[in-house]
């Protein structure tokens, strides 16, 4: 299945759900925001493994589209759902058999489904250290011209030891530029570098990392990330992963917007 018709579907989520409050438990169609199959910073290997809770759904559409590329034309794996749950492991390499990266997979069920992910890397002294993403539905994406209600938002500390990286993800078949801004906690602009660009082809997916590098040196709490998507037709959802250096145990928190 070509990227042609779920973006029929995608233009439908994004026009008229957006009203509501908040998305349903489950959803017909989202994104997990970050897959991976390769080797980061510090000694880390992140492999992401994939669960499927189907609610109603008895067919689902997956697409991997990596980082950095015009998704367009990729084309699907289809997973049949048997059972209630259903598990990828290393879902980059197992289900889609892609080369190593890192991306985002978009999904398109024929009924009602909730997806988690869990990204993980092996811990120095045995065991793993990683995160948990759910799956999130592409109405919640924001659009240009949605002004700072519409704008994405994600709330972190700035400490020496840790790393945070922010995910864009554009689930839209047209380029979109997206302007990040990084405040205080009392809405002031953090001093340093603290405002950069991004732009994203088609279904594109892009991790900025350690975005706080640039900015002066300290520990601050509460830094407000602000992501908008300030040129072309594209619609973007976004996470920040911080890191422990030392370890690599991860936090995920996925963006969240005020209106609607």
């Amino acid at each position: 299945m070509s990227k042609l018709i779920p973006a029929f579907a995608l233009a439908a989520l994004t026009l008229f759900p957006l009203s509501a409050p908040a998305a349903p438990a489950g959803h017909l169609e989202g994104y997990i925001p970050m897959a991976a199959h390769l080797s980061g910073k510090f000694n880390s290997f992140w492999t992401t493994d994939v669960w499927i809770y189907t609610q109603s759904a008895t067919v689902v559409n997956l697409w991997y589209n990596p980082s950095g590329s015009d998704n367009t034309n990729v084309q699907s794996v289809v997973v049949t759902l048997t059972q209630p749950v259903t598990f990828l492991p290393d879902v980059v390499v197992n289900t889609f058999h892609a080369p190593a990266g890192k991306g985002s997979v978009h999904y398109l069920a024929n009924g009602q489904i909730e997806v988690v992910s869990r990204t993980w890397t092996p811990g120095k002294d045995g065991g793993s250290y990683g995160q948990v993403a759910y799956g999130i539905p592409a109405a919640m994406a924001s659009v240009p011209g949605a002004g700072p209600d519409g704008s994405l938002r994600m709330v972190v500390n700035q400490a020496d030891g840790f790393r945070s990286n922010l995910g864009l993800v554009n689930v839209a078949a047209s380029p979109v530029t997206v302007t990040v801004e990084i405040f205080t906690e009392d809405g002031q602009t953090a001093p340093g570098a603290a405002s950069f660009t991004v732009t994203l082809q088609p279904f594109d997916m892009q991790q900025r990392d350690d975005i706080f590098a640039g900015l002066a040196a300290g520990t601050r709490q509460g830094l407000i990330v602000r992501a908008s998507a300030s040129q072309g037709n594209g619609a973007v959802l976004a996470y920040l992963s911080t890191v422990d250096n030392t370890t690599n145990a991860a936090n995920y928190e996925e963006a969240f917007r005020f209106g609607f």
